[in-house]
């Protein structure tokens, strides 16, 4: 692919992400992980041109069957932009979103650097200012949604909107939180078994990742960690909430 069409995909994804008009995946089969990563390096830096701001980063693919699906080993990351940051109790637009889906999550914010290629979880737990429950919500900008690893990434791994909840002080026994994730009525139970097992080897992993491309995370910068449960498609529902054991409850509403 030339220089000139990867462009012309940053730019196509970025419009879909502002305007909702999904792009077709056909003709992107032989895009490669290395050409994705430079979509979505060039889409970060079209928001950035339109004013907007990295907020942090979401982990995506820490659970088993998620890896598996893409048939791939490791997690991939994203960017959150801070436009797409609202707190518990928000409304979120969804119009512009093709089909829509809700994660509960860990989100951490970062009190200190990480950015050593052997980042451990002891790391993560000195260097974290604060942790909070959140909702994520995800679409792809693939019409029918991304079919291969390298369209995922292209897109910044489905990245749409996150509600972030009050922050508190990082439990102890932050590895055994529980989520009940509830979704226009009907509730959808998760565990940090989705989330590499433990959140804090999530954020770990990322650090090491970050730090291996040469950059790492900062101070104030917002993790959304990893989905603890099988992503729950909005439809029409008017609300969504999660309660994460230890953290409290987000919640939000879409119009």
């Amino acid at each position: 692919m030339e220089a000139s069409n990867i462009h012309a995909v940053a730019r196509d994804l970025r419009h879909a992400t502002r305007c909702g008009s999904p792009l077709t995946p056909a003709g992107f089969e032989a895009l490669d992980l290395e050409l994705a990563c430079e979509i979505a390096a060039l889409g970060r830096e079209l928001a950035l041109a339109d004013g907007d701001r990295v907020a942090g980063y979401k982990i995506g693919l820490t659970a088993a069957s998620a890896r598996a699906s893409y048939r791939y080993e490791s997690p991939v990351h994203g960017y959150v932009l801070e436009s797409t940051l609202s707190p518990s109790g928000s409304f979120v637009e969804t119009q512009q979103l093709s089909n829509p889906m809700v994660e509960a999550e860990i989100a951490f914010t970062i009190g200190s650097p990480l950015d050593d290629p052997a980042t451990s979880v002891q790391d993560v737990i000195e260097a974290t200012e604060s942790v909070a429950p959140a909702l994520e919500i995800i679409d792809s900008r693939w019409s029918g949604g991304a079919a291969s690893l390298p369209l995922l990434v292209a897109d910044n791994t489905n990245a749409a909107a996150a509600v972030v909840g009050e922050p508190v002080r990082l439990p102890a026994d932050i590895a055994d939180a529980t989520s009940l994730l509830t979704v226009g009525g009907a509730q959808h139970p998760g565990s940090t078994d989705s989330v590499l097992g433990n959140p804090l080897e999530s954020v770990a992993w990322l650090a090491r990742h970050l730090a291996a491309l040469g950059s790492g995370l900062k101070p104030g910068d917002v993790v959304l960690s990893g989905s603890m449960n099988v992503p729950v498609s909005l439809g029409n529902a008017a609300a969504a909430s999660a309660q994460i054991s230890r953290l409290g409850t987000v919640h939000a509403s879409f119009r």
